[in-house]
């Protein structure tokens, strides 16, 4: 989806990439997809599904339409299009704006009107789903955490200086596993478009990775069945603890994890910290249970971005990130006997999710703007610039970005 965006906005014309048959493919394969527990995102989706909202909308047979028909302003609707699926997906407008402009380099067609015009796009869609979801939920209406992937409400500790070496560290790391990643999923591309060239065979593969993903997740859970914690908090209905095999009032950790929806488990993961500092001698989250469920959804995403389904790459990276930035905060914890009160912790899972995906995808202040905005965390802005920044240089002298290869390899 993000590739072929890219394409189409710096002029390359991708066959059947643009059009209603593509649009209606996209809407069910992602629905499918994402409910039959791959690990992928729907995000960049969205954006594809937006792009090809845009361009049909010049096709609308209205008075006065056949005027956009042309190949300047498809490209501006595409690029709106585009725009406005980041944004649903993350109730990020502006970030939303920004992302097709830096995707496309930025190329000769962005003007300053241009611009405003896209994000007024964003905006009125980013309203538009506040309503919806409020509509939906028979809750109050708010523009608060608007996005489908909501990360619920960050505690308001400052940013310390502990966050400078936090963002160095990380985003090295995040830099390296971005560019393994990279590395890894363009060689089984190279595969599967060699072997894996009937219909017949993307949908069994399909079919395998969903099955594999399922196994994979149950039989780590089983193996920690009997690691269970107390529950140590009302919980409302989004922010569900499974219970799997515990006690009645226990919960597993990793079931939690692993069965939970995405935002419940980020969520999760973000109210780890504040967890730990209330009771600091049970763990609500073991650092055994975390390694775990970085390793399955690194392991995972890897193998399973490529196949034949509509896959987004946000998600992933978010979620493998925070669990990096976890992991890193358990380091100081337990291996250094840092204070979590004097450390913070919510941070570092913020500068996690960032550089991880500044790792692959490559995206600069584009992506600082999109995780501002859904964090709705201004604290850990500079520490998230400056993760991105050093994700980005270590990942760039290992390899080229994903999209960027696949351009090579794989057109």
């Amino acid at each position: 989806g993000i590739a072929e965006i890219m394409g189409l906005l710096n002029g390359i014309n991708y066959p059947n990439a643009i059009g209603l048959k593509t649009l209606l493919v996209k809407c069910v394969g992602t629905i499918c997809a994402v409910s039959g527990g791959l690990c992928i995102g729907k995000e960049g989706p969205l954006a594809h599904i937006g792009a090809n909202v845009g361009a049909l909308v010049c096709h609308l047979p209205i008075k006065g339409f056949y005027k956009l028909r042309n190949d300047v302003i498809k490209r501006q609707m595409i690029a709106a299009g585009a725009s406005a699926g980041v944004s649903a997906a993350f109730g990020a407008p502006i970030g939303g704006a920004l992302f097709s402009y830096e995707i496309s380099k930025p190329n000769t067609f962005w003007t300053f009107s241009m611009l405003w015009r896209v994000f007024a796009a964003c905006s009125i869609c980013t309203f538009l789903l506040g309503i919806y979801n409020s509509l939906w939920s028979g809750s109050t209406f708010s523009l608060s955490d608007t996005g489908a992937l909501k990360f619920g409400k960050l505690s308001d500790e400052e940013s310390s200086l502990w966050d400078i070496p936090a963002a160095v560290v990380i985003g090295a790391v995040c830099g390296l596993l971005g560019s393994f990643f990279i590395y890894v999923n363009i060689n089984l591309a190279m595969y599967r478009k060699r072997y894996i060239n009937k219909n017949w065979k993307k949908i069994a593969e399909a079919v395998f990775f969903a099955f594999l993903s399922a196994s994979v997740f149950f039989g780590v859970v089983c193996a920690r069945q009997n690691n269970c914690r107390t529950s140590t908090k009302e919980l409302s209905e989004e922010d569900n603890q499974v219970r799997f095999r515990c006690k009645e009032g226990e919960f597993n950790p990793l079931a939690t994890l692993l069965f939970n929806t995405e935002g419940g488990t980020i969520r999760t993961l973000l109210d780890f910290p504040n967890q730990l500092k209330k009771y600091p001698d049970d763990s609500t989250v073991p650092v055994g249970d975390i390694s775990i469920y970085l390793c399955v959804w690194y392991g995972l995403t890897i193998i399973t971005y490529g196949v034949w389904v509509p896959a987004g790459l946000f998600l992933p990276g978010i979620l493998i990130g925070c669990a990096i930035g976890i992991v890193y905060m358990d380091v100081l914890v337990y291996g250094f006997d840092a204070k979590i009160q004097t450390i913070g912790g919510q941070s570092y899972i913020i500068i996690g999710a960032t550089a991880m995906l500044a790792g692959y995808c490559r995206l600069t202040y584009s992506l600082a703007v999109i995780m501002l905005e859904t964090t709705q965390s201004i604290n850990n802005f500079l520490p998230t610039l400056l993760a991105i920044g050093v994700s980005l240089g270590v990942a760039k002298a290992c390899n080229r970005s994903l999209y960027a290869v696949s351009y090579t390899h794989l057109r």
